[in-house]
């Protein structure tokens, strides 16, 4: 994983740690208070006044990004909440998705023979009679028709309704999985 701004912050001169309480929107809002943290440590903290303007500022701007996303909110504010209920939500599709791939498979009979013994469409002259009609092209649309038809039915249907749901379910995890839990400055005395 690349370095992340908790193991950054440490090493960054005063002067680049007061840029990210001046300028607190331009930054995640854990970086801003890890940074607020580390001045504090350094006994250069700001004024309890000023520190609280900022969470404010912060606040108001994890609110409105909040709002631009209504459907996030009914996963929670708090960051260790919505954590946990995407978790649930992830296992809950992939459950029910896989749990349904596999009744699929169960009870999908396996595909009947043909009665002639063969496909046509498998057959040389066949393919050179599409061709003739149609060009190469004539042919890979068959093919690709006939493919992606055996998606829909038989035991290719458990198979696609599996595919899809790890689709959907990493889908949804990564649209609306949270960053890692904020870091509070402590205090000041």
């Amino acid at each position: 994983m690349p370095d992340s701004f908790q193991s950054r912050i440490p090493t960054l001169s005063e002067a680049e740690l007061r840029r990210y309480a001046e300028q607190p929107l331009g930054y995640r809002t854990e970086a801003v208070l890890a940074a607020l943290a580390e001045l504090a440590r350094r006994g250069q903290g700001l004024p309890e006044r000023q520190i609280q303007a900022i969470q404010a500022q912060l606040t108001q701007r994890d609110a409105a990004r909040l709002a631009e996303a209504p459907w996030r909110r009914h996963l929670g504010q708090d960051p260790v909440t919505r954590r946990t209920r995407v978790t649930q939500i992830t296992a809950l599709i992939l459950g029910a998705g896989l749990g349904l791939a596999a009744s699929l498979w169960v009870l999908t009979p396996p595909p009947a023979p043909n009665p002639l013994g063969f496909e046509p469409e498998d057959s040389k002259k066949y393919l050179r009679q599409m061709e003739m009609i149609g060009g190469k092209a004539n042919v890979v649309a068959s093919q690709f028709q006939t493919w992606f038809d055996s998606l829909w039915h038989g035991r290719g249907l458990p198979r696609t309704v599996a595919v899809l749901t790890v689709v959907l379910a990493g889908t949804f995890w990564f649209s609306t999985h949270p960053g890692p839990p904020e870091v509070r400055p402590p205090s000041q005395p």
